[in-house]
């Protein structure tokens, strides 16, 4: 078996067959080999720990796509990974242009100060860009599940996605690829690698797209969900000696549309409705009735009085250096610099008289506006030592991030109106350690540790309302630290059969709520505080890598429970009034409920039946909950439950034929895989103050048919479609029940299909 390592364009080939099949895989029966010659499954190298491993020997839940498996599963924007990852959740609030990454129930609400619980990097930097991305020329895409705080840059509590932009290489070559299809799709990409010396590499990549809305709105005639995106990217590589080399990437992208918004009017609670035993708020109740209306529009209409437009743009740059001081030491430093500027106005109910809108009549400012600069340095030194026994890792990390936010909002057709601008800054530093000791050939445990201080301010900027509000305070500050640790321990069963038990502990840092009373307590104390979120977790897991029934097969299973303190869940109290008089209607607040429990399986990989077909499919079961949801928010107690935007059960049965054809043809190949997962709530307290805040069910069944290398030449083709039973599904929604008396779901979109041609040179 040759073993290939992730950035290359190597099909990586994971998902899931049953956990019973799992279990019943002794590794007597994965013994049973035959000399017969077979397919095989690609070796899959990964970087989980800071450096390249076997996905089948890494002791972590990871899921890895490279370049091939991306195109295969058609996986071009986030919303798409969610289909190829077991157990992760793209969730909207606000529609298309609001996604939050969700894993093993941690998640970062809309409106909330909250750090990620998941982060995104791009080449090692974290990324700070909150709109969505398209997926091009990338060597591959990871996702790391659990609480990541020992190695990577941010502390985070639920995982991190690792995104790898291709790097410049040693040969001269160009690819262009067009897409078109329903919905006025028209796409082209393409990038163009060459050596210019021999110690200089450069490589530019591009993407455009142009795409119509699927949701009319039929009160304005607006079309939502439009999208038309410039994006480029350029790399450089210099390699002075063998020893040391830099590479550099500069990405832009430009994306001006329409909002789909959360756009469809899901529930409004009526005069006098109670829920178990609490009184729902009725502000909306003088729309009862009209959910009906929007049944009969169906999903892809809406009305609603105002506009939807969307315009961002987002800037990366990173830059990675490292020095070989020996075959056993290794410095690299990681700088980066992400910067975002988005101005949106998002449709939050779909109703002639919106009861919320982000825009203040009063003064006539339009759509929410954030801009975000962030600078990051890592360094690392790693190193093997004991002639190689021990494997470690030690580094020192900064970041610095500024981000100004203003929130215009007016409530019932401008009976309120409200505006929220503020500025919040973060510094980061950390100092972090972890090292593999082999005890055994077979046996070797791990550990590692990390210090981190994040100082969090926040500043009132002028047109806010609480700016020189007296009693408040224009500027505050709070500082955070706190320790993660991880301890481990792996085992080489056999050849193909690896096993692993691993306790990490983790935290995210407290902040400040912007649209909060700037007043020195968290919402309790009718503050805008609120205090760092902190997980602990066990996970065990086993990954095997062989023939069972004398065909090539992998499987990854793991198994975890976690226990989180301090949880923190936004919630739109309406504070009446605030202690100065002010009357907002409403506000978003972070706030942290005592403590929540998550235990799941995840289950993924894959067979060759034969040597032209795999099969495989991908599982994970979350069962998340709150052990002590109660809190207090300006007086008002809140009952917590369930955990919202996570489905209890999530999967997806795929296959992969590859077309026996003669050589002077070309290549040809099928891709189909069938998503599903069950009902999912998009409130945290639907069991209390905001019920009828449940979504259904839903399955995908995407496809895609390829052709390269058509009759000998150049060219190669494809045929794609996504959702081609036209499910009508929902994806997340605006909880605003507590507050305004309505909620309000994001609709997913509808089939999609097109043809696409590709030229390499």
């Amino acid at each position: 078996m040759t073993e290939q390592v992730l950035r290359t364009p190597a099909t990586l080939k994971l998902s899931g067959l049953a956990l019973a099949v799992m279990t019943a895989w002794t590794p007597g029966l994965a013994l049973a080999q035959s000399d017969a010659p077979a397919a095989a499954i690609e070796e899959v190298t990964v970087t989980a720990r800071r450096r390249d491993e076997s996905l089948a020997r890494v002791p972590i839940a990871v899921s890895a796509i490279g370049a091939e498996g991306l195109s295969e599963r058609q996986v071009q924007t986030d919303s798409d990974l969610q289909f190829a990852v077991p157990g992760l959740t793209i969730r909207q609030t606000q529609g298309n242009n609001s996604l939050t990454y969700s894993i093993r129930g941690q998640s970062a609400d809309t409106f909330s100060g909250s750090p990620s619980a998941v982060v995104a990097y791009i080449n090692e930097v974290p990324l700070t860009i909150s709109g969505a991305s398209t997926f091009y020329d990338l060597e591959s895409v990871q996702v790391l599940k659990g609480p990541q705080g020992t190695l990577f840059g941010r502390n985070t509590t639920g995982g991190a996605v690792l995104y790898t932009a291709a790097k410049p290489t040693e040969e001269t070559e160009g690819k262009l690829t067009l897409r078109g299809g329903n919905l006025g799709l028209r796409e082209a990409e393409g990038m163009f690698n060459a050596p210019l010396t021999d110690t200089v590499l450069f490589r530019v990549a591009f993407n455009t797209l142009d795409k119509d809305g699927y949701i009319d709105n039929v009160f304005n005639g607006i079309e939502h969900g439009e999208i038309h995106r410039d994006s480029g990217r350029v790399s450089l590589t210099l390699r002075p000696s063998d020893r040391l080399e830099n590479t550099s990437m500069y990405a832009y992208s430009r994306i001006e549309g329409t909002n789909t918004g959360a756009t469809y009017a899901w529930s409004i609670y009526g005069a006098g409705e109670t829920h178990n035993g609490y009184a729902l708020n009725t502000a909306s109740s003088f729309l009862d009735g009209y959910e009906q209306v929007q049944k009969d529009l169906g999903p892809y209409k809406t009305q609603h009085p105002y506009g939807a437009d969307h315009v961002g743009e987002d800037e990366v740059f990173t830059n990675t250096t490292t020095f070989d001081f020996s075959d056993s030491l290794r410095l690299k430093n990681i700088f980066g610099y992400t910067a975002g500027d988005t101005d949106s106005e998002q449709p939050a109910l779909g109703a002639p008289f919106a009861t919320f809108a982000t825009r203040n009549l009063a003064t006539g400012k339009v759509g929410n506006e954030f801009e975000i600069e962030s600078f990051s340095d890592e360094i690392q030194l790693s190193g093997e030592s004991f002639e190689g026994a021990l494997t470690w890792l030690a580094g020192l990390y900064f970041q610095q991030s500024q981000t100004e936010t203003l929130w215009p909002q007016t409530y019932f057709g401008g009976a309120v109106n409200a505006t929220s601008h503020f500025g919040i800054e973060t510094d980061t530093a950390a100092i972090y350690s972890q090292g593999t000791y082999s005890l055994t050939d077979a046996l070797r445990i791990t550990a590692g540790l990390r210090y981190t201080e994040e100082d969090v301010s926040i500043e009132q900027l002028p047109g806010a309302d609480f700016y020189n509000a007296p009693g408040f305070s224009n500027k505050q500050d709070e500082t955070f630290t706190g320790t993660s640790w991880e301890l481990g321990m792996e085992y080489d069963v056999s050849d193909e059969l690896f096993a692993y038990a691993k306790a990490r502990s983790s935290f995210r840092s407290g902040g400040f709520n912007g649209s909060a009373p700037p007043f020195d307590a968290n919402a309790t104390g009718g503050g805008n505080k609120f205090d760092k979120e902190t997980v602990e977790d066990i996970e065990l897991g086993m990954k095997f890598q062989g023939m069972v029934l004398n065909r090539p097969a992998r499987m990854n299973l793991a198994v975890y429970q976690q226990w989180v303190e301090d949880v923190q869940r936004i919630e739109f109290p309406d504070p009446d009034p605030y202690p100065n008089g002010l009357d907002l209607a409403s506000i978003a607040v972070t706030a942290n409920i005592p403590e929540m429990e998550v235990k799941g399986i995840e289950l993924e990989g894959s067979m060759m039946v034969t040597d032209f077909v795999e099969l495989g499919f991908m599982y994970a079961y979350t069962d998340a909950e709150f052990t002590d949801g109660e809190t207090t928010l300006f007086g008002v107690d809140y009952s917590y439950s369930p955990v919202a935007n996570t489905p209890e059960n999530t999967w997806s049965v795929w296959t992969k034929l590859d077309i026996p054809v003669d050589a002077s043809l070309g290549e040809m190949s099928v891709y189909a895989e069938v998503y599903g997962q069950d009902e999912m709530y998009f409130s945290n307290t639907a069991d209390s103050i905001a019920p009828d805040t449940k979504l259904p069910s839903y399955e995908l069944v995407n496809a895609r048919l390829s052709w390269t290398g058509i009759m000998g030449t150049d060219f190669s083709g494809a045929l794609f479609g996504k959702n081609l039973t036209d499910e009508e599904y929902f994806v997340g929604g605006m909880a605003l029940g507590a507050s305004l008396g309505h909620n309000a779901a994001a609709v997913g979109e509808p089939r999609t299909y097109g043809v696409e041609v590709s030229y390499d040179f």
